[in-house]
């Protein structure tokens, strides 16, 4: 989801580029750059602004103790087996390996290839004169121009533009753009909108380069005919790696009519798309959200953020008596406890409270030797509860600005599956 609103958002950034005849490949290089790295992302975003949670009812207190809201601990009626899990996991470690395998292979053809042509020069620059291969750039240090011997029998001003083509991709540094590009798809292949992004971006690195060629060589038609020319001589696709003049058909169509379009940008058009970008945006960052409710309720185990109950009293350094006044600041949980429900008892439509007592050092960790139950009607229950607890991180009690350990009271309610 959060992919597919970024790449709304490039799609609109992209099109406001065009009305301005800004570069375009920048957009969807960082498109494909922060649908990567989203994921990590959300964890520092959740880190640093965690969920708060809404009004809680009024504590009731009972025996010195503040009783709250209990935390709800549902199982779906379904859940994702362990083996389809490890399935997903070496599927996905295949695919990346067979991609990046190609990836080395494609590096070692053209290193292979590069070993058979000539370096020579032509008008002043120095390439690689193969039998078929090109026009094109290759490698990454040095960057080479590589030219097919038939591309010497043109005329002297198509010949050059070649060359000034090929020489922009090397100038603007764009077969790093598409290292990255497949460095990322290859790492994660599942994802469909990267894929998308990675292909508009090597539409958007031409385009950007036939712009820059067309600033200095003002004559459009000669340089689409060129194009097309080229085309229509094309040879077997070299590696992704490379910039070549030879694209592919429809690339070729957008690129001409890009050549072409004489864009009118209006106030309207402007203002639409930047809406459209700002929400598509906004979306993203609202979406997939670690510890979010509405994700939590779509998993197994719930994730739903419950204050727990708290002592009014905080523990001494020593952790052995109780001081008679209140804490500035009680216990807060800085992030959700996933709760694994018993599958034996899910089966079996088995349902239960748990009331656990422990301490809340002043790390914000559950110190598990203070551990203990004051309620447990089934021992999987208490052994999924005590299994959760020591990931659970929370904000410590604080007392004048110092904090101090607290003693909680927790109730977990485990329910019913939907269908039990």
């Amino acid at each position: 989801m959060t992919g597919c609103a970024l790449t709304v958002a490039a799609a609109a950034a992209d099109r406001l580029a065009f009305l301005s005849r800004r570069p375009r490949r920048f957009i969807w290089l960082t498109a494909l750059i922060v649908t990567t790295c989203w994921p990590a992302v959300s964890l520092v975003r959740a880190a640093l602004f965690p969920l708060r949670d809404g009004p809680k009812p009024a504590p009731v207190s009972v025996g010195g103790v503040d009783h709250l809201t209990a935390f709800p601990v549902q199982a779906l009626a379904w859940e994702i087996p362990s083996h389809w899990t490890l399935g997903v996991v070496a599927a996905w470690v295949l695919c990346s390996s067979l991609l990046l395998g190609r990836l080395a292979l494609g590096v070692w053809e053209i290193r292979r290839q590069r070993a058979t042509w000539a370096a020579t020069e032509v008008d002043g620059m120095c390439v690689q004169l193969s039998s078929d291969d090109g026009p094109a750039v290759i490698g990454l240090h040095p960057m080479q121009v590589v030219l097919p011997q038939w591309v010497l029998g043109m005329e002297r001003p198509l010949r050059e533009l070649v060359l000034r083509h090929e020489a922009e991709h090397r100038a603007a540094r764009d077969p790093y753009l598409l290292l990255v590009a497949a460095l990322l798809t290859a790492l994660l292949p599942w994802n469909v909108p990267l894929w998308l992004q990675a292909r508009r971006l090597r539409l958007a690195i031409e385009i950007d380069c036939d712009g820059r060629v067309l600033r200095a060589h003002t004559s459009w038609p000669e340089y689409a005919h060129l194009l097309v020319r080229i085309a229509q001589r094309r040879a077997p696709a070299m590696h992704g790696l490379t910039l070549a003049l030879s694209e592919s058909t429809s690339n070729l169509e957008r690129r001409i009519a890009t050549m072409t379009a004489k864009p009118t940008p209006s106030r309207f058009h402007t203002v639409c798309l930047s809406i459209v970008a700002a929400v598509a945006l906004a979306l993203a960052c609202a979406v997939d959200r670690p510890d979010s409710p509405d994700r939590s309720n779509r998993s197994h185990s719930v994730t739903e953020q419950a204050r727990p109950s708290v002592s009014t009293q905080p523990l001494d350094p020593a952790g052995s008596t109780f001081f008679e006044f209140q804490v500035d600041k009680p216990v807060t949980p800085l992030q959700s406890l996933q709760v694994q429900y018993p599958p034996a008892l899910k089966r079996s439509g088995v349902s239960g409270e748990v009331l656990a007592q422990f301490v809340v050092d002043q790390t914000g960790r559950v110190d598990m030797s203070t551990f203990s139950l004051l309620n447990a009607p089934d021992p999987q229950f208490s052994a999924a509860v005590k299994a959760a607890l020591p990931t659970w991180q929370l904000e410590p009690a604080t007392l004048r600005g110092k904090k101090v350990k607290q003693l909680v009271q927790q109730s977990f309610v485990f329910g019913r599956p939907p269908d039990a």
